[in-house]
């Protein structure tokens, strides 16, 4: 799980320094306002196009095998970056990297369910989480060092396809499954249609959907953030790249605190659609604040309060007793519907933005969406340890 770890951070590593590059890219490459959505909105494009479908058919397959061929491609994909010299090379390659990413990532659901017992499951999606909030402000933080110690952005994508490739070599040595015994003789899975469990479990959908509005929100303030930031406040470019990374502090914190808490507490629905009811005020008084301190706070809750959701979403199905190949279909479906809405997010407001000239109106209309966890979240039905005893003796 360390090496499944380190590739997350990696991956974070392309996907969460596309808004702190995409300033020096508009100076570099010419970037307009609609390219930079464009840019933006890839990574969240790639998981929403290809996390269901790789949860389907690609877990029938040796989750081990899969891991190592994504995560060569990953770094071969980062290395392609690295010599990227138009826009449109940048979105084939980033988009690339992503699609395997989201490939890789199913896997990782297989491997959770191998190796931890149920009533570890809230805890290890809190380790899990709480790891890729931390390469998130890993990357914020010292992707404007590196850039400028490497001398531009293009080193930048070579360092991280060395990591990349050291970790896949570790994986060679270290990946390994547990029950391997359950395969067929090609490694394969018996075959089956886990997508089914979708017309049988609607409340997978609800689950699913109560993160689109936060992921408008979430996917245009990780995108647009920094370079309003930078036009309101005149700060620099390692200035925000401190503040944001900020952001994902909270994140960490929310990550690795709720799983464990909603298990103490027996409750998941309070991690979901308390959330909701935060995030909106928090993110338009991002648009407000002026004093830098502020932003930072801010910017901390924010992150502590989209990353504490997450756990428990993901914990839901497995407390719902669904089998592996379903699990995975679940989180495909997850995975699938956030990025649909960070996907839109800064596409509109990159829209918003060549059309009118102001980032701020963008941002402003999307920032009380986040209001759908709330809604989502009293929909839900309790699975944690009280909700299930509950159900029990009824």
């Amino acid at each position: 799980m360390g090496v499944l770890w380190g590739m997350d951070l990696m991956a974070t590593m392309v996907f969460f320094s596309i808004g702190i590059l995409l300033p020096i890219w508009k100076s570099d490459l010419g970037v307009t306002p609609v390219q930079a959505g464009l840019l933006g909105s890839v990574g969240f494009m790639g998981f929403g196009l290809f996390a269901l479908p790789a949860a389907i058919w690609l877990t029938t397959y040796n989750p081990r095998r899969i891991t190592l061929a994504c995560a060569i491609g990953m770094a071969i994909m980062a290395v392609l970056l690295s010599f990227a010299t138009t826009v449109a090379l940048l979105l084939v390659c980033l988009l690339g990297f992503v699609v395997l990413s989201v490939s890789r990532l199913q896997m990782q659901v297989l491997f959770i369910q191998q190796w931890f017992v149920p009533k570890m499951y809230s805890t290890i999606n809190s380790v899990d989480f709480g790891a890729r909030a931390a390469g998130q402000m890993v990357c914020l933080a010292i992707t404007p060092a590196l850039v400028a110690l490497l001398g531009g952005w293009k080193p930048y994508y070579l360092v991280v396809a060395v990591g990349m490739a050291a970790f896949a070599a570790a994986w060679i040595v270290l990946g390994r499954e547990r029950h391997p015994h359950a395969r067929g003789r090609d490694g394969a899975l018996p075959m089956e249609n886990p997508a089914l469990v979708l017309r049988r479990w609607k409340v997978l959908w609800v689950m699913a959907s109560s993160q689109i509005g936060t992921a408008v929100a979430f996917g245009s303030f990780i995108s647009f953030f920094p370079s309003y930031a930078i036009e309101r406040h005149g700060i620099s470019l390692t200035t925000i790249g401190l503040l944001m990374s900020l952001f994902p502090v909270g994140g960490v914190v929310g990550s690795l605190v709720s799983g464990p808490l909603s298990q103490a507490l027996g409750r998941r629905k309070p991690f979901v659609w308390g959330p909701g009811l935060v995030l909106p005020i928090v993110f338009t008084m991002l648009l407000h604040v002026d004093y830098l301190p502020v932003i930072g706070l801010l910017l901390m809750v924010a992150g502590f309060s989209v990353m504490v959701v997450a756990p428990v979403l993901f914990t839901m199905p497995l407390d719902m007793g669904l089998k592996p190949r379903e699990v995975a279909v679940a989180f495909g479906l997850m995975r699938t519907l956030f990025p649909v809405g960070a996907t839109v997010g800064p596409i509109f407001v990159g829209l918003m933005l060549q059309a009118t000239g102001s980032l701020y109106l963008g941002l402003s209309i999307v920032a009380p969406l986040s209001i759908s966890l709330f809604f989502g979240g009293m929909r839900l039905p309790e699975t944690g340890p009280k909700g299930q005893r509950q159900s029990s003796l009824e």
